[in-house]
């Protein structure tokens, strides 16, 4: 995901990478923070897959600066993932329920706890979007809500999941 966004911002103008850095996070309005060192390593496999191309932009005061452009390559591949429809977002719930059922099937953890303390987690990133879903800014609240529908069918999930692994005498007051 981190290199079509990367591709699509160099399409819009050559960048270096802390600039790359700073448009990607501008443009998911803070709610995704990135590691520099992501940045480069993305780049790193950009380049060397032909996708984006470096030129180093000699700097007086400062060290050389990496400025990437996108290569006609790369605006192809950006072009067709553009075009192709994302995957159903259900990778959280295969990764969470294979460790319930490795948790039940080893006799490692009660999956009860494990569910509880998912719960709590979405309830928290739930707390959080709450100042989003009123911002002036349209995209961000446009954001907001489409993940706040996504935490909420997840917690529904949960719902089913401790119907299905909790004893419910055993589980905590919500």
């Amino acid at each position: 995901m981190l290199k079509y966004a990367l591709l699509g911002l160099l399409a819009e103008k050559s960048r270096h990478g802390y600039d790359l850095k700073q448009a990607f996070e501008r443009l998911m309005k803070g709610t995704w923070r990135l590691n520099i060192g992501q940045v480069y390593s993305t780049l790193a496999r950009l380049e060397r897959d032909g996708l984006v191309r470096a030129e180093i932009v000699l700097q007086d005061l400062l060290p050389n600066r990496k400025v990437y452009t996108l290569t006609d390559a790369g605006r192809e591949v950006l072009e067709a993932w553009l075009h192709e429809p994302v995957e159903p977002a259900g990778r959280m719930r295969v990764d969470f329920f294979l460790k319930l059922l490795v948790a039940r099937r080893a006799g490692l953890a009660d999956p009860c706890p494990l569910l509880w303390r998912q719960r709590e987690a979405f309830l928290q990133a739930l707390g959080e979007l709450t100042p989003l879903l009123t911002a002036d800014d349209e995209e961000l609240r446009l954001l907001a809500e489409g993940l706040q529908l996504h935490l909420e069918a997840d917690l529904g999930w949960l719902d089913r999941c401790e119907e299905t692994f909790c004893n419910t005498r055993n589980m905590p007051e919500r």
